[in-house]
């Protein structure tokens, strides 16, 4: 009886260690504060001219297979910080450093002309004047 007892203790602790380890998720509260900070930068001045997820859509044909083109010299590090940066938050902040990064990556032809590209649906002017700050803090 006794080992009985504590087999079945035993396979309980088992069963609450699965569910902690794999299914419970305590990050609930930490969502809501990120949340709550999205709002708070959102009432500033946007970076894009409008929604970002539709910047492709209005590209033309050319300019998409001039953006592929340059996009293909960078390595996949690259693109995944590129990625990474879009993907923040503070939209201001994923396009410096986006644009930071392609400014050392590749060469001054191509960076002028993601940069002609890119006027179309950002602010350039702003970006430029952060990387500035940027530039002269090193």
């Amino acid at each position: 009886m006794k080992k009985k007892l504590i087999c079945l203790f035993s396979v309980c602790i088992v069963i609450t260690n699965i569910y902690l380890i794999f299914y419970w998720e305590p990050q609930s509260k930490c969502v809501t504060q990120e949340e709550v900070s999205k709002e708070a930068v959102s009432y500033s001045q946007a970076v894009y001219k409008f929604d970002k997820r539709k910047v492709l859509e209005r590209l033309s044909s050319n300019d998409k297979r001039d953006l592929e083109k340059i996009i293909k010299k960078l390595s996949a590090f690259d693109l995944g910080k590129i990625k990474e940066y879009y993907e923040d938050y503070n939209d201001e902040e994923g396009v410096v450093s986006i644009f930071t990064l392609l400014r050392q990556r590749l060469t001054t032809g191509d960076y002028k002309q993601i940069h002609e590209i890119s006027s179309s649906f950002l602010d350039l002017e702003r970006i430029d004047q952060k990387i500035k700050k940027i530039g002269s803090l090193y």
